[in-house]
């Protein structure tokens, strides 16, 4: 329960109340296009399915 209570917690500090912010609007309006795909990729981290930093080894190992 503690888990989930720090990151409810952390996720307003850094989303919302840098979302408040009329400058960073234009980047946190369209909620569909990164808050979904992050809690998507977070989920995949935390069951094991992606290693962090997947993504990158496999794009550097591809030059070789």
């Amino acid at each position: 329960m503690y888990t989930i209570f720090n990151y409810v917690v952390t996720f307003y500090q850094v989303v919302i109340v840098n979302c408040v912010q009329p400058v960073n609007w234009e980047y946190c309006y369209r909620v569909d296009q990164w808050l979904f795909q992050d809690l998507q990729y977070a989920w995949e981290l935390k069951t094991g399915k992606v290693h962090p930093y997947q993504i990158e080894k496999e794009y550097l190992e591809s030059f070789k």
